[in-house]
């Protein structure tokens, strides 16, 4: 990317004095207030960073290729690897109020596919991706899920599993509870066992059955979850 077209994205994200002048204020709050010099460089490329990727996030949150690591990349002129991880330093250290990992989860539901036996979602935002990985882990680490670099793959009979560990909004055990009333309801051959993932009793069923209890269970799940679950359930649809 050249010098010029560079500059013209930064004006265009930048585009009042009220920005420019908050921005500015933020970064004399390093400096003016008898701190002088004690920021770290590192520190300091964080702060510009998050200053810049606010700005495109405040426009453009629901693109995701408007920050993404090759598009920063190219805007900033650094590799997308050091682009990757000042996301996640940033985060950290400064981070976004406007960030919902579960609506930004929603966003991306539709675009999984299902092949194999197992959904298999591209996560293009390292900090989604972590929150996403910190659910998992949190609600017991008991989903069999395989998470490599942006990549989410989950077995089928682990669907639900995923939709509580991800669901913030539920107590998790009465979840569990009343999803495993709705299995055995009609499938007397299928047991649930208390303080194991639902998965476990769902390995040896069919696809299809598999398929139809995920759609009689959806409607438990409440706002973003739901809508995840439905998404992702009609991805499997397609698939099979």
């Amino acid at each position: 990317m050249t010098y010029d077209e560079a500059k013209k994205i930064y004006n265009e994200l930048f585009n009042t004095l009220e920005s420019k002048a908050k921005a500015f204020d933020t970064i004399a709050e390093k400096y003016y207030f008898s701190n002088f010099g004690s920021i770290s460089r590192s520190d300091f490329d964080t702060l510009m960073f998050s200053l810049y990727i606010e700005q495109i996030l405040f426009k453009h949150q629901d693109d995701f290729s408007a920050y993404s690591d090759y598009t920063l990349s190219k805007q900033l002129g650094i590799t997308q690897t050091k682009v990757s991880n000042l996301k996640v330093k940033k985060e950290l250290l400064y981070p976004f109020e406007g960030f919902n990992w579960q609506k930004a989860f929603e966003r991306i539901s539709s675009k999984a596919i299902y092949e194999g036996g197992k959904i298999k979602l591209f996560v293009p935002d390292k900090n989604l991706y972590l929150e996403i990985k910190n659910a998992i882990e949190t609600a017991g680490g008991f989903i069999e899920v395989q998470l490599t670099p942006n990549l989410l793959q989950v077995r089928l009979p682990y669907f639900l599993d995923l939709l509580i560990a991800i669901d913030s909004s539920k107590d998790r055990e009465e979840l569990r509870k009343q999803l495993k009333n709705i299995i055995e309801l009609e499938n007397t051959d299928i047991k649930v066992m208390d303080k194991e993932p639902i998965g476990k009793a769902l390995l040896k069923k069919t696809p299809d059955l598999i398929i139809d209890l995920i759609g009689e269970c959806i409607p438990i799940f409440g706002g973003i979850v739901k809508s995840i679950g439905q998404n992702l359930l009609d991805v499997i649809r397609q698939g099979e």
